[in-house]
């Protein structure tokens, strides 16, 4: 199988510091299988490469989609222009609650494909089956940091926490690093001060981030 060579295609250099001359720079990227062999000016033999004209087309890192909950493509369009609350209690919660892991799994996967098709490569995802969450980006082949949703004022708040301790001791690192974990602290109007506490002291103990939602209305300012 041949190598892809993408020809005289601009490359955005994030070299920090640099002026706008030296952030845009023409060269060509050989792509080996799944990895990315070289960047840049270098020979090559055209009998060895299938080549890409990459004029006019600029190549950049990826892209990080910082919040998600990947599978709720599955409810695009299904409750829009509503207030949050109201949003969450009569249209998605009940919804949310029909959902199975199977459900998850392929939310997921069109979800990954719709990233991938639009240049984005990693994302922050807070949701519930977060095994099969995983198990989708593992075969997606991309990049993820992932957290199990936690309410707290579940009678089992407890139990949840723990099994998120679970999720992050089995999937932190896996797929060659392309997977990490945080906890997921849903948000201060489902979790109370005193659960968040406990929270932090466990993000702490495995040193791992929070994912929690914040500032989403005008409401958490007044």
């Amino acid at each position: 199988m041949k190598k892809l060579l993408i020809k005289d295609v601009l490359l955005l250099t994030m070299v920090e510091g640099s002026n706008p001359e030296q952030e845009l720079k023409k060269g060509n990227i050989l792509i080996d299988g799944q990895f990315i062999e070289a960047i840049g000016d270098f020979t090559y033999n055209a009998d060895e490469v299938e080549i890409l004209d990459g004029k006019d087309c600029v190549a950049l890192p990826g892209l990080i989609n910082c919040h998600t909950h990947a599978a709720m493509t599955l409810l695009r369009g299904y409750a829009d222009d509503m207030e949050l609350m109201p949003w969450l209690e009569e249209k998605i919660w009940p919804r949310e609650a029909k959902l199975n892991n199977e459900s998850i799994y392929w939310g997921t996967m069109l979800a990954n494909l719709e990233m991938i098709k639009s240049g984005t490569t990693t994302f922050a995802d807070m949701y519930f089956f977060m095994d099969e969450v995983a198990q989708a980006t593992l075969e997606s082949g991309m990049r993820a940091v992932l957290a199990r949703g936690l309410i707290g004022f579940d009678d089992n708040e407890g139990e949840k926490l723990q099994q998120s301790c679970d999720f992050i001791r089995t999937w932190q690192g896996q797929g060659q690093g392309r997977i990490s974990c945080m906890l997921g602290p849903h948000a201060p109007y489902t979790c109370p001060p005193e659960y968040l506490e406990k929270v932090i002291e466990t993000a702490k103990d495995l040193q791992v981030g929070l994912h929690i939602h914040l500032a989403e209305t005008q409401k958490e300012f007044t």
